[in-house]
């Protein structure tokens, strides 16, 4: 077991997902970063979960690897959006394996094997921020009106209603109603500059009286 492996085991606070940058922080140089973790891996210390990010193997970790931070980490520019947020919010009767977001750069499957299947989908050139939480775990993730509008413009749909939602995903206004306030409507309507998002707010916000 080399120093950098003790260094991980014997501060708990120090991140379960981690790269150089973190090793760098506390004094290490690139070479010598190599070195222990190549060394480690070896001993089955640590994993290489995805590139340059890396754990700690599972029989010496207490936690499990937290999917939404590792989707943020591959692609840093991204935020957790579509099926995996409905899901998330029972918006949506079935269950999601993956974790769905939305990125600026190329849509893109990645299947970490044990780490789990992330999956990257271009929408914007630009990416509107609003209806996006920054959450302290160190993940961006779309609150759930968000994730309907994201759902609506990747499908290539132009919902009107909330009868259109139930048709295509099985949402109800149930669900809306318990969920949605005029905040979630303010933050969002007049963000996009996309007609038919723009009309699909307008139509359910309508019919929930928000």
């Amino acid at each position: 077991m080399n120093e950098l492996v003790k260094y991980v085991l014997k501060n708990q606070s120090f991140p379960i997902l981690f790269t150089f940058k973190d090793f760098e922080k506390i004094g290490y140089t690139k070479d010598v970063y190599t070195s222990y973790i190549d060394e480690a891996i070896k001993e089955k210390y640590i994993d290489c979960v995805y590139k340059d990010i890396y754990t700690i193997e599972a029989k010496y970790r207490k936690t499990v690897i937290p999917q939404e931070k590792l989707s943020q980490m591959i692609v840093p520019d991204s935020y957790i959006s579509l099926y995996y947020v409905l899901c998330e919010y029972d918006w949506i009767p079935e269950f999601v394996f993956s974790i769905t977001s939305v990125t600026k750069g190329n849509s893109f499957l990645m299947d970490t094997n044990k780490y789990g299947t992330y999956i990257y989908t271009n929408l914007y050139k630009e990416i509107p921020n609003a209806g996006i939480d920054n959450k302290n775990d160190g993940y961006r993730i779309a609150k759930p009106l968000r994730a309907v509008c994201d759902l609506m413009y990747f499908m290539k749909k132009e919902w009107v209603s909330i009868n259109s939602l139930y048709q295509c995903l099985r949402i109800d206004k149930d669900s809306l109603e318990e969920t949605l306030t005029d905040v979630d409507f303010d933050e969002l309507q007049g963000n996009f500059g996309i007609k038919s998002i723009e009309n699909f707010l307008q139509g359910i916000r309508r019919e929930l009286a928000l």
